[in-house]
């Protein structure tokens, strides 16, 4: 569907990518103002669902208890006729709502990724988040931060499958991503991502929220051009896909404001 927005077909995009009956999917990457777009669209789209996991709970794995929290969800999609879902899935529970929901839309936002890295290690030393003083013992810096495998192309986790991540292929994961995808919001485009969303979804608007943002005052430095470049060395397919998208909706924006308007 993006690729007819990608072609200059902005109204066509809008009418062929509209939400309908079947569940909209937002698979919120950390820290891509994912919370604040959760909650408008939630209330455009009701009944929705958050698919999340009590972060306190350290009897079984993460792992363990997200795939749970999806299990959860699919067994009330059907009966409870879910408009929209949203949660910090990854690529492997995207596929299996696919399998058992073929008709859902899945959507997403990316944001730049040097500052989507720094802003995920804030906000995970912050008093916001559980867990935090525990992080702080084990992560006592960014450069620690930068050498937990996990970490890295978090994003590219968060919308692929296992065995697209694991050729490495930046073009296999954008390709991906394009035929997965209904639509790529890019944080750093807010308004006009917001602004398609809310159409797709039946009543275009403005934003308005703006939620768990990190404002707590710490000792994380402004990082320097080194540690930037470290950043995007550590984390090539988020890097990838984010310039896909950010440059490909950037030469849409003409044409897709003019079909909102």
């Amino acid at each position: 569907m993006m690729q007819t927005l990608f072609a200059g077909r902005a109204g066509d995009f809008l009418r062929d990518a509209a939400f309908g009956a079947d569940p909209c999917i937002f698979v919120h990457v950390p820290k891509t103002a994912g919370t604040s777009l959760r909650a408008e669209l939630a209330a455009i789209l009701p009944p929705d669902i958050n698919i999340h996991v009590d972060y306190t709970d350290t009897s079984r794995s993460f792992h363990d208890r997200i795939d749970d929290a999806v299990a959860r969800f699919l067994d009330q999609a059907g009966p409870r006729g879910i408009r929209f879902a949203s949660g910090h899935i990854v690529g492997r529970h995207v596929t299996r709502i696919a399998r058992q929901l073929p008709q859902a839309r899945f959507i997403t936002m990316l944001r730049d990724p040097v500052a989507r890295v720094v802003s995920d290690y804030r906000h995970q030393r912050s008093p916001r988040h559980p867990g935090h003083e525990d992080f702080r013992a084990r992560v006592p810096d960014l450069g620690a931060y930068l050498d937990l495998r996990w970490e890295m192309d978090k994003a590219a986790l968060h919308l692929l499958p296992d065995e697209v991540l694991a050729t490495r292929d930046a073009a296999a994961c954008i390709d991906h991503a394009m035929r997965r995808y209904a639509f790529v919001g890019i944080q750093e485009m807010y308004d006009l991502s917001f602004r398609t969303l809310t159409a797709l979804a039946g009543r275009q608007q403005a934003p308005r929220l703006r939620a768990n943002v990190n404002t707590d005052a710490d000792d994380v430095a402004e990082i320097d051009a080194a540690m930037a470049a470290r950043i995007r060395a550590q984390n090539p397919l988020d890097c990838a896909l984010y310039t896909h998208f950010a440059e490909a909706l950037r030469r849409a924006e003409p044409a897709l404001r003019a079909a909102l308007a």
